[in-house]
């Protein structure tokens, strides 16, 4: 499968989501293959709103990446039980067995089982194994001899924080501690998670932080809007409770000088309770990643109103703050650990609010009062921005790719 010639390096990703669902995989792969490395991807494949994205990515990549798909819904239904069954079975286990890897590994999530089972079937060498998420790293710990390989992790997320059950963080601390020593190099998408990282657990491999940057061909420069209405946005993959919306538009609810732009995939039950009827929110079918940062220079400003809901959440640089820094919007972000750095180090792009705050109406007003200025300095932040890309945050994993053989 793998022949290659000597300086030809090849690379297996292996992520528990979708390309849909995952973009800092995708920037990686085109990153591998822009730089001449043969690459061999196993991920997922939903049959849910992600599909159609999912398959407009499969096939911009056509032949150029060895491709393995795992179907991730119930279909078809036998791969299906035994994944569920084994997930919970390997709860019982742990009883018995508490520091297991394999077994912590398959509490950690389902289709870590499925991802050992490919790895299993089929065969190769490869410089590097890419673990992307958590379900994926120990089946990329399992398999390196099998296939020759260095191991990356990517700690895009810390995972133990993912959740407030405090059985279900202790055993993903457990399978932390366990797999990062054993990796060759780590990469973190923001220094909060690194440093939560390593208080968890010491490490001697490389270690950098990779910033969830995006290519700088995917914005445009900022449409210069003559409306007097301020021209808010927010996305995400899901449009739903606990996401800092039910903090906003109660604020901006049917005020005509504010429209509210949401794009993603909105839940049933949020839209009947905080969307409908209210003429001054739009809803936006979820886009495509370049399509939708171009989309982002027709606005004002962009929400970054991460709720703090668990300490991953406070940790993370969210795609959203990064997209509206390189489209060059104006920020409203709460106050998480991760935002709060990020806009202290760019004290330009926006503002920093507490969605608890008595006062968080009366700041919102002052930066709905402030458009004229905000949309004057609108293509200054956009060009400030092109410092900062994945083109140059990317530089650092190709030296770490660099190094083997």
């Amino acid at each position: 499968m793998n022949s290659k010639n000597k300086n030809e390096k090849s690379i297996l990703f292996i992520s528990t989501h979708s390309f849909a669902t995952n973009p800092r995989l995708v920037k990686e792969i085109e990153l591998a293959l822009k730089k001449g490395f043969k690459v061999s991807v196993i991920c997922f494949r939903f049959e849910n709103w992600s599909l159609e994205i999912n398959e407009a990515i499969k096939s911009k990549f056509q032949t150029q990446i060895n491709y393995f798909e795992i179907p991730g819904n119930r279909k078809p239904i036998i791969p299906w039980i035994l994944s569920s069954s084994i997930f919970t079975f390997s709860k019982v286990l742990l009883h018995i067995f508490p520091t297991n890897a394999c077994l912590l590994s398959m509490t950690s999530n389902k289709r870590s089982w499925l991802l050992l089972r490919k790895l299993k079937s089929i065969s190769g060498k490869y410089d590097w194994m890419v673990a992307h998420n958590i379900g994926s790293m120990y089946p990329a710990i399992k398999f390196r001899k099998k296939f020759n390989a260095k191991v990356g992790i990517d700690l895009e997320d810390y995972h133990p924080g993912e959740t407030n059950d405090a059985i279900a963080k202790s055993r993903s601390e457990k399978l932390i501690k366990y797999l990062l020593p054993k990796a060759d190099y780590i990469t973190a998408a923001s220094a909060p998670i690194l440093k939560e990282y390593k208080k968890l657990v010491p490490f001697n491999c490389t270690q950098e932080v990779v910033m969830n940057y995006f290519p700088k061909e995917e914005f445009v420069p900022p449409v210069m809007l003559d409306t007097p209405i301020f021209q808010l946005v927010w996305f995400s993959q899901n449009i739903s409770y606990d996401r800092g919306l039910e903090a906003i538009i109660p604020i901006v609810d049917n005020r005509p000088d504010v429209e509210l732009h949401l794009y993603g995939n909105c839940k049933v039950d949020f839209f009947k309770e905080w969307i409908e009827g209210r003429k001054n929110i739009f809803l936006h079918a979820a886009l495509p990643q370049a399509a939708l940062h171009k989309e982002l220079s027709l606005y004002d400003a962009g929400l970054a109103i991460e709720p703090g809901r668990d300490q991953n959440n406070e940790l993370a640089v969210s795609n959203k703050i990064l997209a509206y820094y390189q489209a060059g919007l104006y920020i409203i972000a709460s106050d998480t650990i991760a935002q709060s750095e990020f806009l202290k180090l760019q004290p330009h792009s926006g503002i920093v609010l507490s969605l608890n705050d008595e006062a968080l109406e009366d700041r919102i007003d002052r930066v709905l009062l402030s458009l004229e200025s905000i949309r004057s300095t609108k293509q200054a932040r956009y060009y400030y921005a092109w410092s900062q890309s994945w083109e140059t945050e990317s530089e650092k994993l190709l030296e770490l790719w660099k190094g083997v053989g």
